[in-house]
């Protein structure tokens, strides 16, 4: 079970007429799906990951698609798993 668990939120400005594929390459992408603006070229991405470092690098990944304009982290929330109480009534 990870230690953590990431839940982050992406606005991605791109080009209108790219938005399409964009969507695509960034859905296709472990973690990440785009809940709308691809009309707009203003993507609304959710990021699950288990670390932190792995929003950086999915981050820059985005943001090297040909045609994105810019990629910017509006919400990251993180969790630790819940730990079982191991009490001894509970053993």
């Amino acid at each position: 079970m990870p230690e953590e668990f990431h839940i982050s939120s992406l606005v991605v400005h791109c080009r209108r007429e790219l938005a399409p594929s964009i969507a695509g390459r960034i859905g296709e992408m472990p973690g990440m799906e785009v809940h709308g603006g691809v009309e707009e070229g203003k993507l609304i991405v959710t990021l699950e990951t288990v670390t932190e470092s792995e929003i950086v690098e999915r981050l820059n990944v985005v943001q090297l698609i040909n045609g994105v304009l810019a990629a910017t982290l509006v919400f990251h929330q993180f969790d630790k798993p819940a730990q079982p109480n191991l009490t001894a009534g509970n053993a």
